[in-house]
């Protein structure tokens, strides 16, 4: 039986074949292995295809992206909102803990970590002899080495992402043959030392792209040296191993090689302004191709995904010119946490850029009007801002998150009056696109990281150093190392950047904090916010905009220690009989009585 490649860009997905016999039939289109993987071109193509692998992983599935809902939804200052209640049931049960093992949104997110995984490997087994059989690779360069490189770094980060989000996963480490069914590791440290191991032969082969400098913008979108220790330094905190950790983590800030971008360029960072700036360690770089199909470019710019996550464009009185599309209403802050947030940072640039105060939003935002410029008075009774409908907008209270809105013009109150490109340039879709990339990695993150490493390894003077970086950038006070401050800082400088979540976990598992006291009360007093303006009963209806906020309960699921691990979807399971932890357990024994 002959095997065959599939060319760069259309072998995303994996296929079971039950008849072995169909398979030797002749195919067209594609490229026998026994003259694939032979020259320098090979591996550049399959190189290719591995990074394009990886986009789906950051791409639109329907109206979400499974990674950043999982992750970001299940913490505990995110609320999931839309029109009500029952609006984006399929992911909103992740904030809520209402999902199960047949989740659509939770296979998705595995079957594309498993996909890239794959992808990795057939560039790792086919020129290295690390396969079934130890078979020399038919060619081997430096050029091929380098890509054997970066394809171990990017199975490394899968593998520790699937760690995280389901605890025992299987180690991949080398293609599968049809015969063969992945084994399950005996535990998350298993696969977690896995990961630094692997980080480790990738950078003392001396073949990772290096950055070159600050400003070099090519390497963030590859799989580099930094991005090495990075992945490395993050799997040996999830893995209770601070030393090792700070060992990759201080390499990769002595490096020179990154910079925190100035307190008012940070909100670039989650924005095509700042794609491959010098705060980003690793993101894969969107690059709207006419040539593609246009399906293909649509899921890759997150269409959809844009509208979820702006605000509910049809409950307001205009759609202000800084939101690209019909917004659908997504995650929101959750109210105690913007306060917490409002008091420590104040006006802060990183505040300003996560989220918007009342008055803010009503008036210091630009509006579809002629009045953005006009004194406050008439801005008061201006009936082109504010909430137009006299249902509210659900899951809000007076705070209006922004920080991952795709931009169809940046507002004044982030740029000071400075123009910069929107998301959305080609317009994807009338603009329900965000074609920024999609953010991995970036310095901040290593720097929170290695300050809790130094702070657990009795380096504290160095800890607070990182620490403070952070703080001076953010203008906010600088303080000394200590859990709880490095804990609020990492929460507030990483919000909805799918950090809190596997934290809250960790810290929980390491007996740091208690991680259900977190979700307390929050689902049962979610705000909707209203606008007297257009309340008849309100004192301010016609006269003045002014916010006020009910509450009521959602239907939710206490959190108990099963979340802090998702089940394996059901339909994954068939074969491989994996065994879930923790509450999910009870899956194992209805699995195997079938």
């Amino acid at each position: 039986m002959k095997k065959y490649f599939i060319p760069i860009l259309l072998g995303l997905s994996l296929v079971a074949v039950s008849c072995e016999s169909l398979l030797d039939i002749p195919q067209k289109g594609v490229v026998s292995t026994d003259t694939f993987y032979a020259s320098d071109a090979d591996a550049e193509a399959a190189l290719a295809d591995m990074y394009a692998s990886f986009l789906s992983v950051a791409s639109a599935n329907g109206i979400n992206n499974p990674e950043l809902m999982m992750l970001n939804y299940s913490a505990d200052d995110i609320l999931a909102a839309g029109g009500n209640i029952d609006d984006h049931k399929d992911f909103r049960v992740f904030c809520e803990f209402n999902y199960n093992e047949t989740n659509g949104i939770l296979q998705t997110c595995y079957d594309r970590y498993v996909s890239a995984i794959y992808h990795s490997n057939l560039v790792i087994s086919n020129f290295t002899a690390e396969n079934r059989n130890e078979e020399a690779p038919k060619f081997e360069s430096a050029y091929t080495k380098q890509c054997v490189a970066e394809a171990r770094v990017m199975r490394a980060y899968i593998h520790m992402m699937m760690a995280i989000m389901w605890n025992r996963p299987a180690i991949i480490d080398r293609l599968l043959e049809p015969d063969e069914l992945p084994v399950q590791a005996e535990s998350q440290s298993q696969i977690l030392q896995w990961v630094v191991a692997e980080c480790e032969k990738a950078i003392s082969s001396g073949s990772l792209p290096e950055r070159t400098s600050v400003n070099d913008k090519d390497a963030t979108a590859r799989m580099s040296k930094g991005f090495a220790q990075f992945v490395a330094g993050k799997a040996a905190m999830f893995n209770n191993d601070p030393a090792t950790a700070k060992k990759y983590l201080t390499d990769l800030i002595n490096s020179g090689k990154y910079a925190l971008v100035p307190g008012e360029e940070f909100w670039t960072n989650f924005h095509k302004p700042g794609d491959g700036n010098c705060e980003k360690i690793f993101e894969p770089n969107y690059i709207y191709d006419s040539n593609l199909g246009f399906w293909d470019n649509v899921n890759r710019s997150r269409w959809m995904v844009a509208d979820v996550l702006c605000w509910r464009t049809d409950h307001l009185a205009s759609v202000p010119p800084c939101t690209p599309c019909a917004g659908w209403n997504g995650g929101a802050i959750q109210e105690n946490f913007a306060k917490k947030f409002l008091e420590h940072d104040g006006n802060s640039p990183r505040r300003l850029a996560s989220f918007l105060t009342e008055d803010e939003w009503l008036y210091e935002m630009e509006w579809n009007s002629d009045k953005n410029d006009a004194p406050l008075a008439e801005k008061k009774a201006d009936p082109k801002r504010g909430i137009g409908l006299t249902d509210g907008i659900y899951s809000h209270g007076p705070y209006f998150e922004w920080k991952r809105m795709s931009y169809a013009k940046p507002s004044r109150i982030l740029t000071g009056g400075k123009e910069y490109p929107g998301d959305n340039i080609n317009a994807v879709m009338g603009g329900a696109s965000n074609e920024a990339n999609f953010n991995v990695a970036r310095y901040a993150e290593a720097l929170l990281l290695a300050a809790e490493a130094c702070l657990e390894t009795g380096d504290a003077a160095t800890g607070k150093k990182y620490l403070n970086m952070i703080q001076e950038r953010a203008g906010v006070p600088q303080t000394e190392l200590t859990f709880q401050n490095l804990m609020d800082e990492k929460e507030f400088e990483l919000w909805w950047e799918g950090c809190r979540f596997p934290d809250l976990v960790r810290w929980d598992n390491a007996g740091k904090i208690k991680m259900a006291s977190y979700y307390e009360g929050i689902h049962e007093k979610v705000p909707t916010v209203f606008d007297e303006f257009v309340m008849k009963d309100m004192p301010g209806f016609g006269k003045e905009h002014k916010l006020y906020t009910t509450y009521s309960a959602v239907n939710f699921n206490k959190f108990e220690d099963k979340y802090k691990y998702f089940p394996f979807p059901r339909a994954r399971k068939a074969n491989n009989k994996f065994k879930d932890v923790l509450g999910w357990e009870s899956l194992n024994t209805a699995e195997e009585a079938e």
